[in-house]
């Protein structure tokens, strides 16, 4: 779904090669007074603006000839933006309008029309408002597609196809305090039947900053910005039934209940900055992660769901130091709390999340391009309750009070070329960690917009306190760097590049972001042909891509450790069908430092491999559509493989009503990794065969616009056999050891069975823009030991009689504007 909101948004910004001064169109907006009932209806006051038309197609083949014809009239007064949108169609029955909820347009089997502007006329950043032709409202900002704001719009459909209304508020947006505004702009309209999208001001399908293509929308004169001030206080009622098995096999159930309330503030310091913050945020109503079944030796990265830490970080994401799930996140000792336990003591509450006081963000542009913002957000004392042995209790620190802040300043520079300067810090109360990680970044684009070359460099600090030999504690500083370097032809049919990167071994940047590996040196190169327009009769849109990679250990002179490369091709057929499919081999055996688990330089002889998949989608146009592939890994001196496949199919009853299964199937056979530690600390690897299958189900009714319920269901079910233990030797190869499987040497059972079962029911009433009802019901099963069972249905039903949670809310929402207030108020 991303990756179809990207190709979208990309459509609208698909760039060409001249500066934004060479723009050939320009709109001049014009005041009315009066008023404007948004209601898809032309009045009498449109009758004073221009029209924009001349609009040409870029896709599906760039600079053809229109279907249908589009005429656009923008106007404004002293509080918003009006534009007005005739989107005719000679077969109007043929327009489709599938509905669905707010910020999922781009997602939907439907006509829409999009607005672009550039209030700053940077041309690096614009806002995109879209309302598809069942009415539904999508924004973005800079790409950042979790931008919301609050904004009118209102759709028509008749004989002569649809028209749709818009007022944009000024403040939904920033922009200069100046008496006259010069503004960039863009007008787009997709046709979902045949896959056309139109533009007012075309752009180019070999560039990749279309901004510079966008029109100039003057004659904005004497605008004020507003006071932005916004306030959307909760109110939230939760109730949770935990089930689970006593010592004596009985179950029983533990209710619990609880309320909060708390908001969201948004204010306007200037034209420019907003302030953000959430005080007491409730996050129960959020869905669920879809868990799996970890057995290598990086943890699982999880998409962030909370809407604060999705909503306006573009900025903050600048040198991928941010990952926003290390803020209330699971505490650092949140796993070691079983092995603290006293003799007859039992846990009774271990929160996996640490506890989320408040949190802030300012962020901004100033007229000059430069980028400002500010994060802090703090989390409290996290404890577990343990019940001792007489009954009492008492409890575990699992994390201390944290305090997060990030500070960033990211400069716009001529012709799409950029710098920034980021610093991330944690600190911890008392003797915990604490880090410091900062980045600068150059970035230079040529005035043909035809290469980009781009470094950067990152310095890690991290100071935890060590205990002495000779006795006390002492605190120890660990620097680190990281140093990367990328070089790239961004236009044309050959597009082609490289990148260079190396971090050293004292770098780390996990307390508030992730790294998977240190000690590296990687380069990469990669090469693609693409073609934009339609060709060999069948196709639209197609590419090939080709690219060879080589990693090193930085601190053993560069030692190789990876050497492979591979191919893909993606082609996207005229009846709306695509096919994607990719492969590639190992050109040598690798060096794995990291599956040992010991981090001490040993390391893991990894085997030549070779891989390769094939994936097809059929007409998303359809009622019935399908996403459907199978995938295949070899590595033959190991005698291991792996096959998998999945299916996907997407069903549209009507309208209103969607239906989606997606199956995921994988088998592993023979694959060597690590197990476990044996009795003297020493990693012992083990041969699995491991099946994992994942089913899920979901499903959506919208009654209408702003109101929907929605049903996901999915079980994940992950399944490893060890026949086989081994020993790992000085030169990483791995030596056979049957003691492992011996009673009377070191017997080891690292088989395992996991169960994830999840189910997420969602009752969302928008009743005001900005303003909802959300019910939310919550069914979590997580069960995991190392029995193996026959049969997928037997296992799912031995799963849904485990202990489990059923969890209910209700969570109110009321947005209150300051401008809409004082507009009523007078």
């Amino acid at each position: 779904m991303l990756l179809r909101k990207l190709f979208f948004v990309f459509l609208l910004f698909a760039s060409g090669p001249r500066l934004f001064a060479d723009a050939t169109k320009t709109y001049e907006a014009r005041r009315f007074t009066g008023s404007i009932r948004i209601d898809g209806k032309e009045e009498d006051t449109w009758r004073t603006a221009a029209i924009a038309e001349g609009f040409t197609q870029l896709e599906p083949q760039e600079g053809a000839v229109i279907s249908q014809e589009t005429r656009v009239k923008l106007l404004y007064d002293n509080t918003s933006i009006y534009i007005l949108a005739h989107l005719y169609d000679t077969s109007p029955d043929s327009i489709l309008h599938e509905l669905g909820n707010r910020d999922e347009g781009y997602n939907l089997n439907t006509d829409a029309f999009r607005i672009g502007l550039d209030p700053y006329n940077q041309r690096q950043e614009g806002y995109v408002f879209e309302v598809t032709a069942s009415g539904v409202q999508s924004e973005s900002y800079a790409n950042d597609f979790t931008f919301d704001a609050v904004w009118q719009s209102a759709v028509q459909l008749h004989d002569k196809g649809w028209t749709v209304e818009v007022r944009i508020p000024y403040s939904a947006l920033r922009f200069p305090a100046a008496d006259k505004q010069e503004w960039a702009l863009q007008f787009a309209r997709l046709i979902r039947r045949n896959r056309e999208y139109d533009q007012w001001s075309l752009t180019k399908k070999d560039q990749r900053n279309g901004m510079v293509y966008w029109g100039t929308l003057i004659g904005l004169t004497d605008i004020k910005p507003p006071l932005r001030l916004s306030l959307t206080p909760y109110l939230s009622i939760y109730g949770e039934n935990q089930t689970s098995l006593g010592e004596n096999g009985q179950r029983t159930h533990d209710n619990s209940y609880s309320y909060s309330g708390g908001a969201d503030l948004k204010y306007g310091i200037d034209e420019r900055f907003t302030l953000d913050l959430t005080l007491l945020p409730d996050f129960s109503q959020v869905q669920s992660d879809n868990k799996i079944k970890n057995i290598g030796a990086f943890e699982v990265i999880y998409d962030e769901r909370r809407p604060f830490f999705k909503e306006g970080i573009e900025l903050f994401s600048r040198g991928r130091l941010f990952y926003s799930r290390r803020v209330g996140g699971t505490p650092s000792g949140y796993y070691d709390v079983p092995y603290l336990l006293n003799p007859g003591e039992s846990i009774e509450e271990n929160p996996d999340k640490a506890r989320l006081v408040n949190a802030v963000k300012v962020s901004g542009r100033t007229n000059k391009g430069l980028g400002i913002g500010l994060f802090n957000a703090v989390t409290a004392n996290t404890y577990a309750t343990i019940r001792t042995a007489d009954g009492g209790k008492r409890k575990i620190l699992t994390s201390p009070l944290t305090n997060y802040n990030i500070l960033v300043f990211d400069q716009q520079l001529p012709n799409n070329s950029s710098s920034y300067f980021i610093n991330t810090s944690v600190m911890r109360d008392g003797a915990s960690r604490d880090a410091d990680v900062s980045t600068g970044s150059y970035t230079f684009e040529n005035k043909k917009h035809t290469v980009r070359i781009s470094s950067r460099y990152s310095r890690s600090e991290v100071r935890q306190w060590v205990d002495n030999p000779e006795g006390g504690r002492t605190k120890d500083k660990k620097d680190g760097s990281q140093f990367s370097f990328v070089a790239d032809k961004i236009s044309g049919t050959w597009q082609y590049g490289g990148v260079f990167e190396f971090g050293d071994k004292k770098f780390d940047k996990n307390d508030l972001s992730y790294i998977f590996v240190n000690d590296y040196s990687d380069i990469n190169l990669y090469g693609s042909y693409n073609k934009f327009n339609p060709f060999w009769k069948h196709f639209r849109q197609g590419n090939l891509n080709a690219w060879i990679y080589r990693g090193g250990r930085w601190s053993v002179n560069n030692l190789m450790t990876q050497f492979q490369g591979g191919l893909n091709f993606w082609l996207l057929f005229n009846n709306n069908w695509s096919v994607y499919a990719d492969g590639g081999s190992t050109f040598a055996e690798g060096r794995d430092y990291f599956e040992p688990r010991t981090y001490d330089g040993r390391y893991y002889v990894t085997p030549m491999n070779h891989w390769g998949s094939i994936n097809f989608t059929t007409d998303y146009n359809k009622k019935l559509a399908f996403d459907f592939g199978t995938r295949t890994w070899q590595a033959p001196s190991f005698g291991a493989s792996s096959y998998g496949y999945y299916i996907v199919p997407m069903i549209r009853f009507s309208d209103r009503w969607s239906f989606k299964v997606n199956h995921n199937w994988d088998y592993t056979l023979n694959d060597r990794g690590f197990s476990t530690f044996n009795s003297v600390g020493n990693p012992v690897f083990g041969r699995r065969d491991v099946l994992t299958i994942t089913n899920s189900v979901t499903t959506r009714y919208l009654f209408k616009t702003d109101m929907s319920l929605s049903l996901i269901m999915r079980h994940y079910f992950s399944q490893g056999d060890y026949d086989r233990y081994y020993d790992l030797g000085n030169a990483g190869e791995l030596v056979q050891n049957d003691g492992y499987l011996n009673p009377s040497v070191e017997m080891l059972s690292t088989d395992f069975r996991a169960n994830y079962f999840n189910v997420d029911l969602v009752y969302n009433w928008v009743f005001s823009p900005g303003s909802s009802l959300i019910i939310t019901y919550k069914n979590q099963i997580a069960h995991e030991d190392s029995a193996i069972l026959p049969g997928y249905f037997r296992n799912l039903s031995n799963t849904i009689e485990e202990p489990q949670t059923n969890s209910i809310s209700v969570k109110v929402l009321y947005f209150l504007d300051w401008e809409y207030l004082k507009r009523h108020k007078s």
